[in-house]
């Protein structure tokens, strides 16, 4: 299992920088990108933040600058390898959503929908820079595996 995880989310990090590095290359990237991008960040650090019992200092829409989205990237990423290894897939997390909801899922559930919904904006990403980058990226799964 820890093999699976860190295969989906070595993909996870490779699409996001392919991603980021398309419209940070833009004069001026659409402001609902950032917004996208920001999100699945700070969806990351919220998540990760549940995992580990953090009291989280991100909300779920909070924007980034192009400067810090890398350096938030790669920290989550660390962060979401040493978990990887180190929990319990099986392990109930309690939380409470931005809602103020109560909710228990497994480290595996949470892992599976934050590979998910990364994916899933990601593609509302590309749709939004296609008029303005000639080469899009190509952040498909099996296009990772085959490099």
């Amino acid at each position: 299992m820890k093999n699976y995880y860190k295969s989906l989310f070595e993909h996870e990090h490779w699409a996001n920088l392919k991603v980021l590095e398309s419209f940070i290359a833009l004069p001026n990237p659409p402001q609902r990108v950032m917004q996208l991008f920001s999100h699945i960040i700070a969806a990351q650090r919220i998540w990760l933040d549940r995992i580990t019992g953090k009291q989280t200092q991100v909300t779920p829409w909070e924007e980034f600058s192009t400067e810090i989205m890398l350096e938030l990237l790669e920290i989550n990423y660390v962060e979401i390898l040493k978990l990887i290894e180190n929990e319990d897939f099986e392990q109930l997390i309690h939380y409470t959503n931005s809602k103020g909801n109560a909710f228990i899922n497994t480290i595996s559930q949470i892992f599976t929908h934050l590979t998910l919904h990364a994916s899933y904006h990601r593609g509302q990403i590309v749709s939004l820079i296609k008029p303005q980058v000639e080469n899009l990226p190509i952040t498909d799964y099996i296009f990772y595996v085959r490099n």
